[in-house]
C-alpha cells in the first residue's frame, strides 16, 4: 500500500486546480531546489527544512503544508498542534462568532484567577478546563488565516 506523502499531494493538488501543471523538475526550480532533492522528500527518503515547505506552501498556494508539515514531521508540532483539516471561512468564522459568549466568559474566568495575582491549586484547576476551549478558538483564528492567505494567493496578494 502506498503511504500518503504531504508534499507530493500538495503539488498534486496544484496541478489539479491549475492548466499549468509542476511536473517534479519544474517545481524544484521554483524551490530552488534539484529535482531529485524534491522527489526525496515526496518518497518521504528525507525531510524538507521548514524553509522549503514554506517555499512550497507558496509555490503551490497550499498553506495547510506548512500546519501538515508541523503536526506531522515535528515532535512540538505532534505533542501541541495535531493536525486538522482547517474549516472555510464561513465555517470558521460562523464558529468564532458563536464562540464570544464562550470568551466572555473566559474573560470573567481569568479575571477572577488572576484578580489577586496568586494561582493556587484550585485556580490551576479552573484554568485547565478553560484552556481546551481557548485552543478551539485559536484553530477557528488560524483557520480564518489559512483561508485568508490561499485567496490571497490566489490573487498574488502578498502578506
Amino acid at each position: 500500500m502506498k503511504k500518503n506523502n504531504i508534499y507530493r499531494e500538495a503539488r498534486e493538488k496544484y496541478n489539479d486546480a491549475h492548466n499549468n501543471p509542476l511536473n517534479r523538475e519544474e517545481a524544484a526550480v521554483k524551490l530552488h531546489i534539484s529535482g531529485a532533492t524534491l522527489g526525496r522528500y515526496e518518497t518521504d527518503e528525507s525531510a524538507p527544512s521548514p524553509e522549503v515547505v514554506y517555499a512550497m506552501s507558496k509555490v503551490y498556494e497550499n498553506p495547510v503544508l506548512r500546519r501538515k508539515h508541523c503536526s506531522e514531521g515535528c515532535l512540538i508540532g505532534k505533542t501541541d498542534h495535531p493536525y486538522s483539516a482547517p474549516k472555510t471561512l464561513f465555517e470558521s468564522g460562523y464558529g468564532l462568532i458563536n464562540a464570544n459568549k464562550a470568551l466572555d466568559s473566559f474573560k470573567n474566568e481569568l479575571f477572577e484567577v488572576l484578580a489577586d495575582g496568586k494561582v493556587d491549586k484550585e485556580e490551576i484547576i479552573r484554568l485547565r478546563e478553560i484552556i481546551p476551549q481557548i485552543k478551539k478558538v485559536q484553530k477557528l483564528l488560524s483557520d480564518i488565516e489559512i483561508e485568508i492567505e490561499k485567496h490571497s494567493l490566489k490573487y498574488d496578494i502578498d502578506d
